[in-house]
């Protein structure tokens, strides 16, 4: 508490108004510490992004160093990212589980910056994340206006797709959605004093039909929507969900579904009225992927931290994770609250978010297209583990579309 107080303190007597007086920070950035062997850490882009918007970058020298000149007092979010290829991640781990590589990356949030650190670099660990050829691509969950200006969220759809060069069953893989109260149910430090940084906490476990295989070919995707019909005419822009390929079923009735459209199976639900996918059209509404083989039995409910009743929630072990996008939500004051993420760096090293605090915007975030394509051609879609960079904002861009 009194830690926290001085930090308080500390933020509160920061003069931001005085940008005439400019610090030199160094930033060494590390390897991750189950490496076996060194890697080059030259030549990486290290962003410091302010707490009020903007950011600035420096590239790391050959001991690992980012110099920043000139900056201007303030908190910032520090982030690195750089991609392994398989074979160099094996070569770094001794790993010789079949993947796509590996993601190097590390970030330290709200850190205040006030003085210069050259003599003393700040230290910005990392650690490896596997690149898997299912990614999460795009989550539409603000909802938009209807034809008669009213509220819609029928349409809420989260997309997967195969970046990779061969097709993948899907068959029994877990889709979670994470907690979402207005204060996190478990902060980030929290999740380390009470699971050592080994669980994301749910609100809703759904799992793909696992009876019988299905095959997402390279560059193609899986859409899961609520409400898997055509909703062009009530909304008066292209949003044509009937095609999708799994739905919750709402059994409380309150959400038109398709009998045509295969259900999505609902594991676990915090909330027994809600068995649709209880998607919050301002957010946060952070979504994660799990492999098909996840132990999801072995995980304990939990009530928020200290509290021994209340709403029940799922910790899920991060181990199994195939993907995890952390949705915040968007302040009116143009910010957002990166105390209140929910999934650890090693998921998620960033956040994304919609421009609108309450939604019904139509805005979908998407992960962007990289540079490069795959041996089928399909687009590789940006995966830095880090959705501050990897995500951006659309409101136009319609289920399936990589043409942007």
């Amino acid at each position: 508490m009194l830690l926290l107080l001085c930090l308080t303190l500390m933020v509160s007597c920061v003069d931001y108004s005085d940008t005439t007086r400019t610090i030199n920070v160094d930033i060494r950035v590390e390897q991750p510490t189950d490496a076996t062997a060194q890697l080059a850490l030259e030549g990486h882009t290290v962003t410091l992004t302010r707490e009020g918007g903007g950011e600035t970058t420096a590239t790391t020298d050959a001991n690992g160093i980012a110099h920043f000149t000139e900056l201007i007092p303030d908190v910032y979010t520090v982030s690195v990212s750089w991609p392994l290829s398989a074979d160099e991640y094996r070569q770094a781990t001794g790993d010789t589980e079949v993947n796509d590589g590996a993601i190097v990356a590390g970030s330290s949030h709200s850190q205040l910056l006030t003085t210069d650190m050259t003599a003393s670099p700040m230290i910005l660990a990392t650690q490896f994340t596997i690149t898997r050829s299912l990614v999460i691509s795009k989550v539409f969950y603000a909802g938009m206006k209807d034809v008669n200006k009213k509220n819609y969220l029928a349409a809420q759809y989260i997309e997967l797709y195969n970046q990779g060069d061969e097709a993948v069953d899907i068959a029994g893989m877990y889709l979670g959605l994470v907690e979402s109260n207005t204060s996190p149910a478990y902060t980030l430090e929290q999740i380390a004093s009470g699971f050592q940084d080994s669980v994301v906490v749910l609100k809703q476990l759904f799992r793909i039909p696992a009876a019988t295989p299905h095959l997402v070919n390279p560059g193609q995707s899986v859409v899961i929507t609520n409400s898997a019909i055509d909703h062009t005419a009530n909304v008066g822009t292209p949003m044509n969900l009937s095609d999708a390929d799994y739905e919750a079923k709402d059994a409380q009735g309150k959400t038109l579904n398709n009998p045509a459209t295969p259900a999505l199976e609902l594991v676990y639900t915090a909330f027994s009225a809600i068995s649709k996918m209880n998607i919050g059209q301002g957010g946060p509404t952070g979504v994660v992927l799990f492999r098909s083989n996840a132990a999801v039995n072995s995980w304990q409910n939990v009530y928020n931290y200290g509290k021994t009743s209340g709403s029940q929630w799922l910790a899920a072990g991060i181990s199994q994770i195939l993907d995890g996008v952390d949705i915040l939500k968007y302040k009116n004051t143009g910010t957002i609250d990166l105390a209140t993420k929910r999934l650890l760096p090693v998921i998620d090293a960033g956040a994304t978010y919609i421009h609108s605090a309450s939604g019904y915007n139509g805005e979908t975030v998407y992960r962007k297209k990289s540079t490069r394509k795959g041996a089928k051609g399909q687009y590789i879609l940006q995966d830095t583990n880090n959705s501050t960079n990897d995500f951006s904002v659309s409101s136009t861009l319609t289920p399936r579309n990589y043409e942007y």
